[in-house]
């Protein structure tokens, strides 16, 4: 028999194994310096960009202008901003079989009977 064969059982009678104490999650010291070296101080978070903004009134504004209807340079209507969007979005799927726009019509059971 080879030596390579023969199992090396020194590895599993290692006395620092034997002397390891057994903590409760959480409770291991390592996890505790962990915790209280990435303490934060009161009213401070640890989302350094703060606050997602509020973009509230440009919805607002947006909105109000997707109401307004457009003219050509022959004063002829085209229809709010908000159908030329969508028209838009037809026009892109079917013309130019742009595949996001198709998968948008999809997603939102445009293309269903």
């Amino acid at each position: 028999m080879d030596n390579d064969d023969e199992k090396d059982d020194s590895s599993t009678n290692n006395s620092d194994t034997d002397d390891q104490v057994e903590y409760e999650r959480g409770q291991h010291p390592n996890s505790l310096k962990a915790i209280a070296k990435h303490q934060f101080q009161k009213g401070i978070s640890g989302n350094i960009f703060g606050r997602r903004p509020n973009y509230e009134k440009l919805g607002e504004a947006l909105a109000k202008l997707g109401d307004e209807e457009t003219f050509d340079f022959d004063n002829k209507s085209k229809g709010t901003r908000r159908e030329q969007v969508l028209e838009r979005i037809w026009f892109d799927a079917i013309r130019h079989g742009d595949w996001k726009k198709i998968q948008l019509l999809a997603w939102l059971g445009c293309l269903d009977d």
